[in-house]
């Protein structure tokens, strides 16, 4: 601290009408100490330099009197800038206060610790230091001060560098916190958009949704509408079966000598059959006349002969075999023309022993079946009983009749076994004579029909099969006809 050749103590300065607002304290408040010369205050001086520049890169910056501002880049302050800086410092009550707060031995020597801080007496005590100053003032002690002030102002540098330091810190912290704002801002605006896209997302969904309702109301509609029809259709399928089992029993009930009024009441296949069995008979019946007319003239030739006529009887007969002579009329020689059962024939690509090729027959319209009872019964149901094994031939017959629309013949042997007179009512059930086979009966059967009737019959005896092919019947094993009806051997 150097001291000027000022002896006399120092005296309060009082401020008389100073402006509050520029910073000033109020009238009467004692601001300064007369006698004090600005050297003795330049550490405590460029120590309110140093922390308002440093200040000034805070955020946010601190507050220091604005007339201090021109000297902040002076790294030491010379007489006229000392002075200003006093008058600053000494002007602002509030920046000198804190500047008091902070001042350290290291920084800021005694008397300016004492100005700055103006504890109680602090008047008296300025006054003391700067005796003592005086009674010291030696060049030994003036370097000493110098070098003092020389480490207080490289420890202000250092404090100036840790505030600088600081800053940085600060700054590096608002930077990240910036790029945070920043990332948080970005992170918003893809969220907004984000949002958007469900938002139309979930418009374009409750759409499908309401489309699909709709589509499901109508579908609903439509399957309401289905199962009407659909029971309709059942019902009206009930009736047809009806009509098929009741014309399927009527054919089966039906033999060879049906009366006219069991004809006229059956239905239209059945009528159709009568009419065709008329149409043979009325064949027969000219055929009856033709040979009554054929032994007529026999029976008169053979006269002629017996009563020894003469030559000309021979004539005569030709005569009357002609028909040229009296009266009769002439008879031509009969050639009979017997019809031959065709059997059906087989669509090509299909095998004649295939299970196909069985369907197909058994599709084929007017198609009579005639089974060997026993023989497809025994192979399919070998351990049962000889009535349960008719019943579950019967069945299955009745199924097939069913559903393939087939008149089906079905003989067993023996007509005084138990059981044998129950009947069926949509398959014909035959039972063989006493004393007869049921082979003689299958192919009586199948003599029966007329030869325009395709026949077609089910079994697997090698010696029927060869006699009913001669009669131009078709032929299909047991097994085939098993297989048709549900029931393949394994």
């Amino acid at each position: 601290m150097t001291v000027d050749e000022h002896d006399a103590p120092p005296e309060p300065v009082v401020a008389h009408g100073a402006d509050p607002a520029a910073g000033s304290p109020p009238a009467g408040v004692q601001v300064d100490v007369q006698g004090l010369p600005d050297t003795a205050l330049r550490s405590a001086l460029e120590f309110a330099v140093g922390i308002a520049a440093a200040g000034q890169k805070l955020r946010p910056p601190l507050v220091f009197p604005q007339a201090m501002r021109p000297h902040l880049r002076l790294a030491r302050l010379d007489r006229p800038a000392l002075s200003a800086v006093r008058r600053a410092v000494a002007a602002d009550d509030a920046f000198r206060t804190r500047l008091g707060e902070v001042a350290t031995a290291e920084l800021v020597d005694e008397l300016g610790i004492t100005w700055l801080q103006r504890s109680e007496g602090w008047v008296d005590r300025i006054g003391e230091l700067l005796r003592a100053a005086k009674q010291q003032a030696d060049e030994s002690v003036a370097e000493a001060a110098l070098r003092k002030s020389e480490r207080r102002r490289e420890a202000a540098e250092q404090v100036a560098a840790r505030a600088n330091a600081e800053l940085l810190g600060h700054q590096d912290a608002i930077a990240r916190e910036q790029l945070r704002r920043d990332k948080a801002e970005d992170a918003l605006a893809t969220a907004g958009a984000e949002v958007a896209s469900l938002r139309t997302e979930l418009t374009g969904l409750r759409r499908e949704v309401d489309r699909l309702r709709q589509r499901t109301d109508a579908e609903h509609a439509r399957a309401d509408r289905a199962e009407a029809a659909t029971a309709d259709i059942t019902a009206q399928l009930r009736v047809v079966e009806a009509l098929r089992d009741e014309i399927l029993a009527t054919r089966a009930g039906m033999g060879p000598a049906a009366s006219p009024r069991e004809v006229a009441s059956a239905p239209a296949p059945a009528v159709e059959a009568a009419h065709t069995n008329r149409v043979a008979a009325r064949a027969l019946h000219q055929a009856a006349a033709a040979t009554r007319d054929l032994a007529a003239a026999l029976g008169a030739a053979g006269e002629a002969l017996s009563s020894g006529a003469s030559p000309a009887a021979p004539a005569a007969f030709a005569t009357a075999m002609s028909g040229t002579g009296s009266g009769v009329a002439p008879v031509r020689p009969i050639r009979p023309r017997v019809q031959q059962r065709r059997p059906i024939a087989i669509p090509g690509g299909v095998y004649g022993d295939s299970l196909a090729a069985a369907a197909h027959l058994l599709r084929t319209p007017q198609v009579v079946l005639v089974v060997d009872g026993y023989n497809v019964a025994k192979l399919a149901w070998p351990n049962l009983e000889l009535i349960d094994q008719r019943e579950r031939c019967i069945d299955l017959l009745e199924d097939i009749a069913r559903r393939h629309g087939t008149e089906i013949r079905v003989v067993f042997d023996g007509a005084d076994i138990v059981g044998a007179s129950a009947g069926r009512r949509l398959i014909r059930v035959q039972y063989s004579p006493a004393g007869v086979i049921a082979d003689d009966v299958i192919r009586a059967e199948v003599r029966a029909l007329p030869p325009t009737t395709p026949v077609v019959v089910a079994t697997n005896d090698q010696a029927i099969v060869s006699d009913v092919r001669t009669e131009g019947a078709n032929v299909i094993a047991s097994e085939m006809l098993l297989a048709v009806g549900g029931r393949p051997l394994r």
